[in-house]
């Protein structure tokens, strides 16, 4: 890609989130006043797509691309047997793991393992 629609590419994703962020600083000052939980958790409603593009995102960063390349140039591609589990483990987490967590009522697996010490 040229340098110039780089630079085009980016502004626009800047004014889309920047829109974005507006919008919805003008809906919410429109609805009552918002308790912690509706601002950090959504009040617990947030549907599985948009939960799960947020884990990805917040799973592949910039810094963890870097660090993934930077590894296997060091030290080759044994990790990737780990990517390999993945598979396996969805299954797990998504019939056992994440139903405890949601009947526990914990924001985070924090929560648990520091006796709920942290809280939102």
């Amino acid at each position: 890609m040229e340098v110039g629609i780089e630079k085009w590419l980016f502004g626009v994703l800047m004014v889309a989130n920047l829109c974005l962020g507006l919008y919805f600083s003008f809906v919410s000052r429109a609805r009552s006043a918002s308790t912690p939980e509706e601002v950090f958790l959504g009040s617990r409603t947030l549907k599985v797509l948009p939960l799960a593009v947020s884990v990805l995102a917040s799973m592949f960063s910039a810094i963890g691309v870097i660090g993934f390349c930077a590894h296997y140039y060091a030290y080759g591609f044994h990790y990737i047997w780990g990517v390999l589990a993945f598979p396996l483990l969805i299954p797990v987490v998504a019939g056992v793991i994440i139903p405890l967590l949601y009947r526990l009522g914990v924001t985070s697996v924090f929560q648990v393992r520091f006796r709920g010490g942290l809280h939102v």
